[in-house]
């Protein structure tokens, strides 16, 4: 696809469609990052250059919003230690994550609540929801909630 293609089918995506799947690729990236121990750049260059946009078995995709991809992919990595430390302090004592998935979302959600104040907090909550419900079918939800919730708060 051309990127003609692409920025025509990008004109026809509402921006909110663009968003989530921003969100979600985002989520994916960073899980790319944590299990093959890639930095962002690499990564986001192959999102952007072979992946996002691209239709998956015949189906066309919702192009992405490249800015907030970008955004939420760097921002990930340049404060990965924040955003670990926001997600232990909300978490229950004892208590560790370490699905790398479930990790990417919360890294995610986390950054988006710390830097991204023009979104508001429970757009970013249910987004990242979203997310958890595409990959789990179990109580990750809850758990992603209430911690996103408790970040919201702390860092809003």
């Amino acid at each position: 696809m051309s990127q003609d293609n692409i920025a025509k089918k990008a004109q026809k995506s509402s921006k909110k469609a663009r968003s989530s799947a921003a969100r979600l690729a985002a989520v994916q990236a960073v899980y790319q990052m944590l299990t093959n121990d890639q930095v962002a750049s690499v990564v986001t260059e192959e999102f952007l250059s072979r992946r996002l946009g691209k239709p998956v078995d015949g189906i066309d995709m919702v192009v992405p919003d490249g800015t907030l991809f970008k955004s939420v992919v760097n921002g990930v990595e340049t404060r990965k230690d924040d955003l670990i430390g926001l997600i232990k302090g909300a978490q229950k004592e004892g208590k560790s994550i370490s699905e790398p998935l479930l990790n990417a979302i919360l890294l995610c959600g986390a950054y988006e609540l710390l830097a991204h104040h023009d979104t508001d907090t429970p757009l970013v909550i249910a987004e990242y929801l979203h997310v958890t419900q595409a990959f789990y079918d179990q109580g990750e939800s809850k758990l992603v909630n209430g911690i996103l919730d408790h970040i919201g708060k702390s860092v809003r």
